[in-house]
C-alpha cells in the first residue's frame, strides 16, 4: 500500500511538470489560448483522477502505519488481555459447539414410583398390638385383607398366604428353576406366588415335587425359611450365639440345628413377641399378625422400609442394658490418733532437776 502511493505522488509529480513544459513550448510557438485549453483539459483531468487515487492510498497508508505504531505502544497486559479475548471468543465457539452437541443427545430417565394406599381393617384398630405392622404393609400392597373389610389378624398364617407376602416383599432373584407343583392346579390363587417363592428359596417342596399351600406354619418353620431365604444364617456382631438367646426364658426350646438361625434373626431384630417379649413360643402356630410384624421387621433389616417402635420388638442390646446391674461400693475408713505421754519421761527430767540441785 505504501509503495503505490509513492508511485502515484511520483506520476503526479512529474505530470504537471511535463504539462508545464508542453504550455510553455506551445506559447512560444503561438498557439491560440482556445488551442492551449482544448490540449491541456484532459492532461489537467488525468492529473487530477491520479491525485484522487494517490490521497485514499495516502490515508490508508498512513492509518495502517498509525495502528502499527500504537500497536507497538501498547503496553505488554493490554495485549495479553487481547488475546484473552481472543481466546474468550473461541472458548464461546466451543462452547457453542458443546451446546449443540449437548442438545442433540437423548436422555432416558427411569422414574421408580411406589404406590401408598390408605386401608383401613374394621377387625384392626390403631390400638392392637400389630396395627402398625399391618398397615404399614397394606399400603405398600404387601398384604391385604377380606372382601368383608376384615383382615382376620389372629388366623393361623398359610403357607400360600406366606409364600404371597415374602414375594411380594423382597423380590429376591431366582436361585433355582421353576418347577410344577404337581398337586396344585394352575388356576390356585396363589400358584404363581408359590412357583416364585419355591424359586427364590422361600419354600421348599417334597421330593415328589408336591405341596400343601393351605398347610399352617409353626413359628420356628417361618423363622428357619425367612432366614435360610434371606442369609440370615450366622451371628456377625460381637455377641455370641448363647449371648443372643440367654434373653429368652424359653431359649432351651430352640433345636439345636437351628440355634444360630434364631440368633441371627434376633442380631438383625426380625424376632416379634407378643404378649410376652422374652418367650419365642416357637412351635405355636403363626397368625397374620405375627406373620406382618415378622416380614415388616426382615424388611427393616434390608433398608426396604423405614423402621419403627414397637414394645414387643426383641431389641437384645436393650435388654441386656436392662438386666445388666452395676453395683458401687463405697467404703469409709476411720482413722483414730491415740497419744500416749509415759510417765518415765517426767522422772527423767526431774532426775535433771535432781542432779542440777546436787550441783
Amino acid at each position: 500500500m505504501k509503495a503505490h502511493s509513492s508511485f502515484c505522488q511520483f506520476l503526479f509529480t512529474r505530470g504537471y511538470l511535463i504539462m508545464g513544459q508542453l504550455f510553455y513550448r506551445l506559447l512560444l510557438n503561438g498557439t491560440s489560448l482556445a488551442t492551449l485549453v482544448a490540449i491541456m483539459a484532459p492532461l489537467s483531468t488525468a492529473l487530477t483522477a491520479l491525485t484522487f487515487t494517490a490521497q485514499p492510498a495516502s490515508a490508508a497508508t498512513l492509518t495502517a502505519d498509525a495502528d502499527a505504531t500504537q500497536l507497538a505502544e501498547l503496553p505488554d497486559q493490554q495485549l495479553k488481555d487481547d488475546d484473552d479475548d481472543d481466546d474468550d471468543d473461541d472458548d464461546d465457539d466451543d462452547k457453542t459447539e458443546h451446546q449443540e452437541t449437548r442438545e442433540s443427545t437423548t436422555t432416558t430417565t427411569t422414574t421408580t414410583t411406589t404406590t401408598v394406599t390408605q386401608v383401613t381393617y374394621t377387625d384392626v384398630t390403631t390400638d392392637y398390638w400389630a396395627s402398625e405392622f399391618i398397615y404399614r404393609l397394606a399400603s405398600i400392597d404387601i398384604v391385604s385383607g377380606y372382601p368383608d373389610g376384615e383382615f382376620l389378624p389372629n388366623t393361623y398364617l398359610t403357607k400360600a398366604h406366606y409364600a404371597a407376602m415374602v414375594t411380594k416383599a423382597f423380590n429376591k432373584r431366582a436361585v433355582r428353576e421353576t418347577v410344577n407343583i404337581r398337586n396344585v392346579s394352575q388356576f390356585y390363587w396363589a400358584y404363581n406366588a408359590l412357583e416364585a417363592a419355591y424359586a427364590q428359596g422361600f419354600i421348599d417342596l417334597t421330593p415328589d415335587n408336591t405341596f400343601d399351600p393351605e398347610a399352617n406354619m409353626t413359628k420356628l418353620e417361618f423363622f428357619v425359611m425367612l432366614a435360610q431365604a434371606l442369609e440370615y444364617t450366622e451371628v456377625t456382631s460381637t455377641y455370641t450365639v448363647e449371648e443372643l438367646l440367654s434373653v429368652f426364658s424359653d431359649a432351651d426350646t430352640i433345636p439345636t440345628e437351628y440355634r444360630v438361625i434364631i440368633a441371627a434373626l434376633v442380631e438383625k431384630g426380625v424376632i416379634v413377641n407378643y404378649p410376652t417379649l422374652t418367650r419365642l413360643n416357637l412351635f405355636e402356630r403363626v397368625t397374620r399378625a405375627e406373620a406382618s410384624s415378622f416380614i415388616y421387621q426382615a424388611m427393616a433389616s434390608k433398608s426396604l422400609v423405614e423402621t419403627i417402635y414397637s414394645e414387643y420388638i426383641v431389641d437384645v442390646v436393650g435388654l441386656f442394658e436392662e438386666t445388666t446391674t452395676t453395683t458401687e461400693t463405697t467404703v469409709e475408713t476411720e482413722t483414730t490418733t491415740d497419744v500416749t505421754v509415759s510417765g518415765d519421761d517426767d522422772d527423767d527430767d526431774d532426775d535433771d532437776d535432781d542432779d542440777d540441785d546436787d550441783d
